[in-house]
């Protein structure tokens, strides 16, 4: 009886080894409205003791580089490699469905911290149409005890804005970059020979354009400004 109760549990025991965890993502984590003083945010960190701050500092800057700003780290208002935080500006647009025909403005911030990623998410503003146009409405102006509708945009926006925060936090806990060797480099933008591709999208951003030939890859920033790669690594640079 011992026996088969003791391989019981060693078939349990390999079964929650093997099932992986869920991800951000799937567990839907909701990251609620807080207030700050007179203002709405949205704060909080997540541990990442598994990757040095270097690293989840990398991944953070990547992930936003990769699907926040689209060329040249548009979007991107600071970086400061030494306090290894950032800024950005969020544009989201609301979730199907939800009958909403407006835009979503906000300030992030990111800062890594013993192992830690900690977030800040403030000056919330919403664009609407109008008959003579556009227009922006800070967070604050809302009165959802009054008018549902306002109720109902307070909380899509915790819905989109949560579900782009477990998106970035999913890459961030698992992918693994290259050791970065060139911070200095990256912190004041300046292309070396011997950057790899990750600390080049670190310093510059996504290039316009990306091109394939005779062994080497291209990539360009601007009609005066190119990278080449070889073997992984920056072999020349035009500037």
């Amino acid at each position: 009886m011992m026996k088969k109760i003791g391989l019981s549990l060693l078939c349990i025991c390999i079964y929650a080894l093997s099932t992986p965890a869920q991800t951000f993502v799937e567990n839907g984590q909701l990251y609620p409205l807080h207030a700050d003083g007179d203002k709405y945010t949205i704060s909080g960190f997540i541990p990442v003791a598994h990757l040095e701050d270097d690293k989840i500092y990398a991944n953070a800057l990547l992930w936003i580089v990769e699907h926040i700003c689209p060329k040249l780290q548009e979007g991107i208002t600071e970086v400061n490699v030494n306090t290894k935080s950032f800024s950005c500006e969020f544009v989201l647009a609301p979730q199907a469905g939800s009958g909403l025909n407006q835009t979503y403005y906000c300030q992030a911030t990111f800062r890594i911290a013993n192992t830690k990623l900690i977030y800040y998410i403030s000056d919330i503003r919403i664009e609407s149409a109008t008959f003579m146009g556009k227009k922006l409405t800070p967070m604050e102006s809302l009165t959802p005890e009054k008018k549902p509708v306002h109720k109902q945009t307070l909380n899509d926006f915790v819905y989109v804005q949560s579900h782009l925060l477990n998106r970035m936090f999913d890459y961030v806990t698992t992918n693994r970059p290259s050791d970065i060797t060139h911070w200095k480099e990256i912190a004041i933008r300046k292309p070396v020979t011997g950057m790899t591709e990750e600390e080049c999208r670190l310093a510059f951003g996504k290039p316009q354009a990306i091109l394939e030939a005779n062994g080497e890859t291209q990539w360009m920033y601007s009609s005066f400004f190119y990278l080449f790669f070889k073997n992984g690594q920056v072999q020349t640079i035009v500037r």
